[in-house]
């Protein structure tokens, strides 16, 4: 199964003419979430073809305007469409907090659908999503409390040699999927077939991990190990580093430095300042890992594994 990011925004600080503020869709087959919710990430998606009604979680990274203040009319419009199904919400600390604090307010208006809101806590940990993704937490190292996320697909079984298994004496049919999914089975004359030997060892499920805001640091690359793309931040060129560290970001060379250390497939930058060109910063990082993407709003990634 496949993995495809959207970049729903991917300007740094406000909105721009060419691109949202942070949000950035984590789409598989019939199911999404949603990392960051900057404004007018509800609007992007709709633009990009996602369903909202498919939408499992939200994961904002910090409570910077910039990253959650499209998360009110988000909620507001599914709550208008009647969804009766729970939406996961993770976070900071605080979230809660601000979330109530808007509906005693009155700027939800999420209706009967339930908002599981998870804030993450000191190293962060696993994050519960009742669908197929798998979903944890870093804390990661801004000027306020800030978590990353690693979204990834279980691991798929091994392949089955057929050939093989029709010399042992299976035959075409159900019992070669009870051996594909692992489970011995018992023939017809009562020989009891194990599927070790005939199945290879299991297939690694596609997965990314999600840095924004962040200077360069441990969880980032504990975040991107051994992913297929790790989202990361890079607000500034490498010119500019030392003001990148003053307001709590990276460049894209230090990004490409954290990707090359997490070993990751391949780097996807975004958060990038107004003042920069996100294709010039993406050319300055090359020489440090091979595989990067300068991330443009609503221009699809794919993620395979083979």
């Amino acid at each position: 199964m496949k993995l495809r990011l959207i970049p729903l925004g991917t300007s740094a600080g406000r909105p721009t003419l060419a691109r949202g503020a942070s949000a950035l869709a984590v789409a598989a087959e019939g199911a999404w979430v949603l990392c960051d919710c900057g404004e007018g990430a509800q609007i992007a998606a709709q633009r990009a073809g996602l369903s909202l009604s498919r939408l499992d979680a939200v994961l904002i990274t910090h409570l910077h305007g910039d990253h959650f203040n499209g998360l009110p009319g988000l909620l507001g419009t599914l709550g208008l469409e009647g969804r009766q199904r729970p939406l996961v919400v993770a976070g900071p600390p605080g979230l809660a907090d601000l979330l109530q604090h808007l509906a005693r307010a009155g700027s939800l208006g999420t209706g009967d659908m339930e908002v599981r809101v998870f804030e993450q806590q000191g190293n962060g940990g696993e994050i519960r999503v009742d669908s197929m993704f798998q979903v944890e937490s870093r804390p990661l190292a801004h000027r306020v409390p800030t978590y990353g996320f690693r979204v990834s697909l279980p691991d798929r079984t091994g392949t089955l040699d057929v050939q093989a298994a029709l010399a042992a004496g299976v035959p075409k049919g159900p019992m070669l999927g009870e051996l594909k999914a692992g489970r011995p089975i018992t023939l017809a004359d009562g020989r009891t077939i194990d599927p070790q030997g005939l199945v290879g060892p299991p297939r690694k499920g596609a997965s990314m991990a999600y840095a924004l805001d962040t200077v360069p640091c441990p969880s980032a690359v504990e975040l991107g190990r051994g992913v297929d793309a790790l989202v990361h931040e890079s607000t500034y060129e490498h010119a500019r580093a030392e003001l990148a560290h003053e307001r709590g970001h990276s460049t894209g060379v230090e990004a490409a430095r954290i990707a090359a250390q997490a070993e990751a497939r391949a780097l996807v930058l975004t958060h990038f300042s107004p003042s920069v060109d996100g294709g010039a910063v993406a050319d300055e990082a090359r020489s440090i890992h091979p595989k990067i993407v300068a991330a443009v709003d609503l221009a699809p990634i794919e993620l395979t594994r083979s």
